[in-house]
């Protein structure tokens, strides 16, 4: 099959999203598919993926919104015979990729990647949206394709929930599991100035309000009060990196927090297998990649059963749950892992042959593949949608939003402009 994805994220991007699409198209290519990428960042050097350019939204450099028109992406899709159309995210590619459908009549396989209801609150107000109305838009755009793709059963139902009634097939993310079975590379305790005795707690993912990284932080000052020998180490970058920060120095833990920024995948890969205990507490996860990841390292986990990780993860298989974000709890469960090394070495093994069974990327694209089948067969669905809708019912809020909210992206060329330039861009 010929497939094109269409995602507002990509590699060299580090997020969940940007990460599994790239490993998605790895995995589909092995399997024989011809795999595209339209995304307005990538590599400039691969012929199989379109790299539009785009503004960054809202000073977050995770966020980039496609700004190029419809005319190269189509003459792109046609150039090379795309049979199906799989689009990552509901917003702006995603309205490109409904309106290819539209245009050329090719099925339209979506996933639901992130709980938007959870994110309302990136948007400023007045204009943040009610929970209902994020809960409609998702809705009305998974219902305008073939089929949708959720990533658990647990989202499968809230999307139901909402009002979609398209098919849902639920396929794992999945994970490259043959990346965390090497020896690492480098020793991390040298590398960061960690005392050889000390226990290392290992926290990735985006700096945001919804991953509840103060949590990590608060259970650290616990078991440091308990008068565990530990260090906690955060990678990753996001809005709340200051704060955080800040927050460290209220908790005297600057000498016990180590905050690394984004990470190179093969260096990440690294910090995973060198850790003691990965500690997590998100509560807006559609999966949970980077605990999966850590089970893939032979790192066991503490983590918070909310939405997706409650449904990836069974309490026993390399990993420790709680129902609710419980400091005093959570705290037990860690240091009881901590102190017990024959404990940790049995998760270990258990999470590794768990995720490895279940989890691979290969068995994921096995099941997007019968997915994609299916949504041939089908045809182009008929969906409710001009070209120009989306820009007469978002754009139209959008455009009360200050244009100092709009900034450069590195990647594709993009000016910075007034949001009636930016807006434009989206009916050529």
């Amino acid at each position: 099959m010929r497939i094109a994805m269409f995602t507002d994220a990509y590699i060299p991007q580090a997020n969940g999203v940007a990460v599994s699409v790239h490993l998605f198209r790895k995995a589909l290519e092995q399997l024989g598919h011809e795999v595209y990428i339209v995304s307005p960042i990538g590599p400039s050097f691969d012929r199989k993926v379109l790299v539009l350019g785009g503004v960054t939204f809202m000073s977050e450099k995770q966020h980039i919104i496609a700004k190029s028109g419809l005319l190269p992406i189509t003459e792109f899709v046609k150039k090379n015979k795309v049979e199906v159309i799989h689009s990552h995210a509901p917003f702006a590619l995603g309205f490109r990729a409904l309106a290819v459908q539209n245009r050329l009549g090719i099925p339209h396989v979506h996933t639901y990647h992130t709980l938007l209801v959870e994110y309302r609150h990136y948007i400023p107000r007045p204009l943040t949206p009610s929970r209902r109305s994020v809960e409609e838009f998702s809705a009305w755009f998974c219902n305008t394709v073939n089929r949708v793709i959720a990533p658990t059963e647990r989202i499968r139902k809230e999307l139901t929930k909402y009002g979609v009634k398209r098919p849902i097939d639920i396929i794992p993310t999945g994970i490259d599991v043959d990346l965390f079975e090497s020896e690492p590379t480098f020793d991390i305790r040298r590398k960061l100035d960690i005392p050889r005795n000390s226990k290392i707690l290992l926290f990735v993912g985006r700096l945001a309000k919804e991953k509840n990284v103060g949590f990590i932080l608060q259970c650290t000052k616990k078991l440091l009060n308990r008068g565990c020998d530990v260090y906690t180490v955060i990678v990753g970058e996001g809005p709340e990196r200051v704060n955080l920060r800040k927050k460290c120095r209220e908790l005297s833990l600057e000498s016990r927090i180590i905050f690394t920024g984004s990470l190179p995948r093969e260096e990440l890969a690294d910090y995973y297998k060198q850790a003691d205990v990965f500690v997590f507490a998100s509560s807006s996860e559609t999966q949970g990649l980077v605990v999966l990841e850590s089970l893939a390292a032979a790192l066991p986990v503490v983590a918070v059963a909310e939405m997706g990780v409650g449904d990836v993860l069974r309490d026993g298989e390399g990993v420790i749950l709680l129902d609710k974000a419980d400091l005093e709890a959570f705290t037990e469960k860690v240091e009881m892992l901590l102190n017990d090394g024959r404990l940790r070495e049995r998760l270990s093994v258990k999470g590794r042959e768990y995720v490895k069974k279940y989890w691979s990327t290969e068995a994921s694209a096995k099941l997007a593949e019968r997915c994609y089948k299916k949504a041939i067969l089908e045809g182009a669905f008929p969906a409710e949608f001009t070209d120009n809708l989306w820009v007469e019912k978002i754009a139209s809020g959008l455009k009360k939003i200050p244009n100092r909210l709009f900034k450069n992206v590195v990647s594709g060329g993009a000016r910075r402009g007034s949001f009636k330039y930016f807006a434009r861009s989206y009916r050529r």
